[in-house]
Order: structure tokens, then C-alpha cells, then sequence
């Protein structure tokens, strides 16, 4: 190989594993301390095999060596950092069984679609899956009643009909939100504002795995806002999502 060759391409591994990292501490920072006075981990690193493998990938062959040892390298760094936000919160540690809530209110959750996700079924079968958006609200539905929880669905191709139901949610007794932004989730600042606006626990879910994916879905505007990202479980991520959120609900009703 040409030197020269062989210096660009290590150019180029560097300047994307180091402006991912950059990018994921400066996103790390900016909920650190809305997470900590939840008394929720900041640490997760969940989805670090399937970044390590889209680093590997990008690389190529010939350099996914080189670019193991360097992602290693940094996300040791990263992880010390992220540790060092969270050192002086201890994680909850009373776990509250999904459904078993006692005497406590209702809990209403909202859950938002973005752009074409009505279109499950027809689009992208290769990447969403055969099962129609249809069925997507039929096993919430599902998921709503086994739970015991009261559930909402609301699915748009607009931007600012999102945002308006978002911030609708601040007063309708909205307890907290589950987003699949798709498209809106690498552009939209202004959904990312309405979240914190209305500081309503959210999770975010993708039905594919987004990290495996092209370079410019890598980074979420939404998830900066939200306590927990699921992606590449299909329709299930729904499920674990209004799961996750029932409980983290319940448990603060709980403390209060």
C-alpha cells in the first residue's frame, strides 16, 4: 500500500472515532445533571458493541486492528468521564415490578411517532420489518392493558404537530413520553426543546439499529433529552420502553 494512502486512512480513522467521542461526552455533559437529580446512571454503555462494530466496518479490513485499539483507547477515557459525573449519585435501588403499583394514580403515558412510521410495512421492509403500523398499535394497546397503564398514540409526518402535542402534554396529565422521532431525530432541535420544556421523563426507540447505519443518523438531537435510548428490537423496543417507563414512573410516585 502507498504511504501516503496508508497515512490518509489513518487520518481518517482518527478524526471519526475521536469527533464521535467528542460529540457522545458533549452530549453526556449536557444531561449528566438532569440525570444525577433523578438519581439515574449516566453511564450506559449498552450500545457499544454495535458502535464498535460500525467503527470496525468504516475502517475496513485492513484497519479494523488499528481501529479497535483506538476506540478501546478512547471510550476508556469517555467512560472516566462519565464515571466522574455520576460519582457522588448513588443508582436507585428499590426495583418496581411492572403492573404491582399499589394504591398509586394512573399512569398516562404518551407515545409519539414521527415521519413515515405510518408507513411500516410498505417502506424499507429489508430494514422495519413486514408488520404493518397497524399492528404496531395493536400491541400497545396490548402492552397498556397487561401493564395496567393508560396509553396514548399519536403519529405525525410534521415537525410542529409534534412539538404541539409535546407541549400539550405538560398539562394534560401526561406522566411521560415514549418518542420515535425517525427522521426528526438527527434534525429537529425543536422537538429536542419541547422535551426539556415540558422536563416529562421520555425514552426514545428506533425499530432499527440506528448505530449500524448511515454516518449522519449517528448523532440524536432527541436523545439528549431523554433518560434512555432502545433501538434495533423491532416493534419489542416499544414494548421495553413502556415497560421501563411504568416502572421509573412508579418508583418516583413511590419516593414522593
Amino acid at each position: 500500500m502507498d504511504l501516503n494512502i496508508f497515512r490518509n486512512k489513518i487520518n481518517e480513522i482518527d478524526e471519526q472515532i475521536i469527533e464521535l467521542f467528542v460529540e457522545r461526552m458533549r452530549i453526556t455533559a449536557n444531561i449528566a445533571e438532569a440525570k444525577a437529580a433523578q438519581n439515574l446512571p449516566i453511564l450506559d454503555s449498552s450500545r457499544e458493541k454495535a458502535v464498535l462494530q460500525y467503527v470496525k466496518k468504516k475502517a475496513g479490513k485492513e484497519f479494523e486492528g488499528y481501529a479497535e485499539t483506538l476506540y478501546q483507547t478512547v471510550f476508556n477515557v469517555s467512560k472516566s468521564y462519565q464515571s466522574g459525573l455520576m460519582a457522588t449519585k448513588p443508582s436507585p435501588s428499590r426495583k418496581i415490578t411492572a403492573g404491582n403499583y399499589g394504591q398509586k394514580k394512573h399512569i398516562n403515558l404518551l407515545v409519539l411517532n414521527g415521519p413515515n412510521i405510518n408507513m411500516l410495512g410498505i417502506r424499507e421492509k429489508n430494514i422495519y420489518g413486514n408488520e404493518t403500523y397497524d399492528a404496531l398499535l395493536q400491541l400497545l394497546e396490548k402492552t397498556f392493558q397487561e401493564i395496567g397503564v393508560k396509553g396514548e398514540v399519536f403519529q405525525s409526518n410534521s415537525e410542529s404537530a409534534l412539538v404541539e402535542r409535546i407541549q400539550a402534554a405538560y398539562s394534560d396529565q401526561t406522566d411521560g413520553i415514549i418518542i420515535n422521532p425517525a427522521a426528526y431525530t438527527h434534525t429537529s432541535i425543536a422537538i429536542l426543546d419541547a422535551l426539556k420544556a415540558v422536563s416529562l421523563p421520555a425514552v426514545e426507540v428506533h425499530i432499527s439499529n440506528v448505530v449500524e447505519r448511515e454516518a449522519f443518523r449517528q448523532i440524536s438531537y432527541t436523545g439528549m433529552a431523554c433518560i434512555k435510548t432502545i433501538a434495533g428490537k423491532g416493534f419489542y423496543g416499544y414494548v421495553e420502553a413502556v415497560r421501563f417507563l411504568a416502572d421509573y414512573i412508579a418508583s418516583r410516585q413511590i419516593k414522593q
